[in-house]
């Protein structure tokens, strides 16, 4: 765990460094970034929730009806 924050770390300072900006700027903007996913992601749930039915809605798939057979004059087929 402590090799993935190092990496993580020395990671960003090193793209710091490549786009050339300072430290506080570049953490700035990855917080805002960050942010709009956050919010990008909550808005998605919002919409697939109000797609699908609640689990007291849920509809039920009843068996088609079948008609009843008929009676039919045996002589009809002959």
């Amino acid at each position: 765990m402590t090799n993935f924050v190092i990496g993580a770390v020395v990671g960003f300072l090193i793209c710091v460094w490549a786009i050339g900006t300072t430290p506080g700027m570049a953490f700035n903007s990855l917080w805002i970034k960050l942010q709009h996913v956050q919010e990008m992601s909550a808005a998605a749930n919002q919409a697939y929730d109000a797609m699908r039915p609640r689990a007291t809605e849920q509809r039920q798939f009843l068996p088609a009806p079948v008609p009843a057979p008929t009676q039919v004059d045996v002589n009809t087929y002959r």
